[in-house]
């Protein structure tokens, strides 16, 4: 097989695979372009958003681990901490189109390491069944982590695993969380599937 032809047609959202030898001009435009694509697709679903203060309930961390899943550790890690600099400096690409360093950046951070994770996860071994469950419960759980001690810090609410912080930063949205890795594990095991078939 032609390495050139072989680099040329791989799938833009490809899981990370061979992108260390894809070092052409080629292959690293298609990197960037793959990293803005995964940027857009996460601002795109902050815009789907329910309203709930003082951090809204958004489709953003269901798009973080999807984009995780199919493009790997570093251009996930790349996507979002594009992501979280854009929307850093004023871009309204955040939440209902908020930006700005508010009380949900502790959770922009966080998808930078859930995405890099979920990427790691996949790039190992194939996400499906229990083990797709698993990670992408693993990575929509990690910006927890960030956002409770960021939230515990800009509002004064109390220590981050205090009963406040936890009712306005963790327990709304906890029945989305679900939603989303039934979405997200669903899809992984349907790809899994596919990729077999057409083997």
């Amino acid at each position: 097989m032609n390495i050139r032809n072989a680099q040329t047609h791989a799938p833009l959202l490809a899981p990370r695979n061979a992108i260390a030898t894809q070092w052409t001009a080629a292959g690293i435009a298609r990197n960037v372009l793959a990293v803005l694509i995964g940027t857009a697709i996460v601002a795109l679903a902050a815009q789907i958003a329910i309203p709930f203060k003082p951090v809204p309930i958004t489709m953003q961390t269901l798009a973080v681990v999807l984009v995780g899943w199919r493009l790997g550790a570093g251009r996930s890690f790349a996507s979002l901490a594009v992501y979280g600099a854009l929307g850093s400096i004023g871009a309204p690409i955040f939440a209902a189109g908020s930006s700005g360093a508010g009380a949900s950046a502790g959770f922009i951070v966080g998808f930078v390491l859930a995405a890099a994770f979920v990427g790691w996860m996949a790039s190992r071994k194939p996400l499906e069944g229990w083990r797709a469950l698993a990670v992408f419960g693993a990575g929509l759980a990690i910006p927890y982590v960030p956002g409770l001690i960021w939230l515990s810090m800009m509002t004064g609410m109390g220590a981050p695993l205090s009963a406040a912080v936890l009712g306005a930063g963790i327990i709304p949205f906890i029945p989305g969380d679900l939603l989303k890795l039934a979405i997200a594990s669903s899809a992984a095991g349907a790809w899994a599937a596919l990729g077999r078939r057409t083997r």
